[in-house]
């Protein structure tokens, strides 16, 4: 099967893990609450709980404004949850990952009755997903597969079913991460604000930079970050000024560079997908339609 027709999985699996995430996050954030965790242990999991450090983080999220890690190391390192170590680092205490743990677990409990809930053979999508992990492990770079290897996990083998496929998209949902960033680091360097802007840019007719603080919010940025950022855009070609002095649109360069990342993305993402038969795509997209469906179901029901 070729990437051209594989494209249309990301935008199941994405929303399939939103649908996860409406389940199972206000739990996290109750057990954060009521166990006096911070939250942000659960946010960070995705980012790696063994050393936190600014540049790290930049590299799973250099679109964010580093000051809001700076802030939040400050904190966690007040309250015991994380330890300075030279080189600007801290290293994440065990009590810290046992809490993360924790409340991440806190919140799959509410996943388990699905498993009576729905008629989908799980055992099955389950295999297939695990086929593609394997071989996003094997594959060799690009992309650089830093996201799916520092990700905190809570489940394995031992856990259920739905538990086990949740981590799965979460390790898909990290892959895909590697891939568009080894695809659009080496156009936007440290100004991942810029790319932030490029990608409205593409989204959007017109933009302001006022629009961009509030549906980026949060980024951790301001309007007058996002000034700067889109001149930037324009000193580079991406942008151009629309109808208004403050108004903001795509230019063809920008279009073009934008489309042929994510081309190179969906390289990235896909190519190890050919551990999988033609048929086997065709099963995996049914179940994972089937999925979204009845997740949708159960949390409504």
């Amino acid at each position: 099967m070729h990437i051209e027709s594989l494209t249309k999985f990301w935008t199941l699996i994405h929303s399939i893990i939103q649908e996860f995430w409406t389940i199972t996050e206000p739990h996290i954030e109750d057990a954060a609450i009521q166990h006096s965790i911070p939250i942000e242990l659960y946010y960070y999991s995705e980012l790696g709980l063994e050393v936190f450090s600014t540049p790290d983080f930049q590299r799973r999220d250099p679109f964010s404004n580093p000051h809001l890690f700076d802030r939040a190391f400050a904190t966690l390192n007040f309250k015991g949850w994380i330890e300075p170590i030279p080189d600007d680092k801290f290293h994440v205490t065990g009590r810290a990952r046992k809490a993360a743990q924790q409340i991440i677990e806190a919140g799959d409990r509410y996943l388990l009755p699905f498993e009576t809930f729905t008629d989908i053979d799980l055992s099955r999508l389950n295999s297939l997903l695990k086929q593609i992990i394997i071989s996003n492990s094997e594959a060799l770079p690009p992309p650089e597969k830093w996201a799916t290897l520092r990700r905190f996990r809570t489940s394995g083998g031992e856990s259920s079913l739905i538990v086990q496929i949740r981590e799965y998209l979460m390790d898909l949902y990290a892959y895909r991460d590697d891939s568009h960033l080894s695809a659009a680091h080496p156009h936007f360097g440290q100004a991942g604000i810029v790319w932030s802007v490029l990608g409205s840019l593409w989204q959007n007719e017109i933009v302001t930079a006022e629009q961009l603080a509030e549906s980026m919010s949060f980024r951790g940025y301001e309007a007058s970050d996002y000034s700067v950022a889109l001149q930037a855009a324009i000193q580079i070609g991406w942008a151009e000024k629309a109808d208004t002095s403050d108004s903001f649109r795509i230019t063809q360069k920008g279009r073009t560079l934008r489309e042929q990342v994510e081309q190179l993305t969906n390289e990235y993402f896909y190519a190890p997908w050919s551990v999988l038969t033609d048929a086997e795509l065709d099963e995996l997209y049914d179940l994972l339609l089937l999925l979204r469906e009845q997740l949708n179901s159960f949390r409504k029901r």
